[in-house]
């Protein structure tokens, strides 16, 4: 069976919609997907409606971007669409996400480079964020790539780089469990590296960490066979996807070898 359960559409930093996700996963042979756009839920409506169409079988997801001492990115899975906690939660962010926007463009402003923030909002259907300045900045010709908007302006070396206001790894767990979903580390690789990848782990699973992402892009196997050991010492599942953005990543929607056992696909309601 095959898998993608760490998604973006274009209601976050994706290129592509809910139904056009649904359409490759389907030539894909995908039998379940998870949208996961940053912090918000928009997109899921139209995902699960085009899904049921096709006969596969979708995740509700989000991603939540937090920060301790750097960025950490942690995924919800089936979270409580209706939950005031959590969408009061993703309003506050969206209005935190649009005021560093335009703080940003009155950095760049400083650099003899005038964005419009309507123009920059006008090309976010969802959630606002420095992917859609970045894509601005090559429309209006100050820059040849993304790669290069964001090394040159917008990443934390760029010089208009604003740092994001956000909640904590811990608080972003207790968000997502409050919203009765299951809260799942993303992407660890850095962690591991970085040797700090036990301590997210153990710090985080008393405030009801769920699970890891194992099966991703940059894991190799010792990496995913690292994950996989430690999540089985801590009771946790293990989920994976390819973090799909479309046209800005260079990954391909299903290309993960996802291996989801028994314990992870109840937890996660896949059948």
């Amino acid at each position: 069976m095959k898998y993608d359960l760490h998604i973006h559409s274009v209601y976050s930093d994706g290129t592509d919609t809910p139904t056009e996700i649904v359409q490759k996963a389907k030539e894909k042979g995908l039998k379940a997907i998870a949208l996961t756009d940053h912090d918000t839920l928009e997109g899921l409506a139209e995902l699960k409606k085009a899904a049921k169409e096709k006969g596969i079988q979708t995740v509700d997801g989000v991603e939540l971007s937090t920060y301790s001492t750097s960025e950490v990115h942690i995924l919800g899975y089936n979270v409580d669409l209706e939950s005031d906690t959590l969408l009061s939660a993703l309003s506050d962010f969206a209005a935190r996400r649009e005021e560093r926007i335009k703080n940003i463009l009155v950095k760049l402003a400083k650099y003899n480079i005038n964005l419009d923030y309507d123009s920059v909002a006008s090309v976010a259907v969802g959630a606002i964020g420095r992917m859609h300045v970045a894509k601005e900045l090559i429309r209006k010709g100050y820059c040849a790539s993304v790669y290069e908007a964001f090394e040159r302006y917008l990443g934390a070396n760029g010089v208009a780089y604003i740092p994001s206001k956000r909640i904590t790894p811990m608080e972003g767990v207790k968000l997502i469990k409050r919203s009765k979903g299951l809260a799942v580390l993303a992407h660890p690789l850095r962690f591991i590296t970085g040797g700090r990848f036990n301590d997210f782990v153990y710090g985080l699973k008393p405030f009801g960490l769920d699970g890891i992402e194992g099966y991703y892009p940059t894991h190799d196997e010792k990496t995913i066979r690292t994950i996989v050991d430690t999540a089985k010492q801590n009771h946790l599942i293990v989920t994976g996807g390819t973090d799909y953005h479309g046209e800005n990543k260079n990954v391909e929607l299903g290309s993960v070898d996802v291996r989801l056992d028994e314990k992870s696909k109840r937890a996660l309601k896949i059948k």
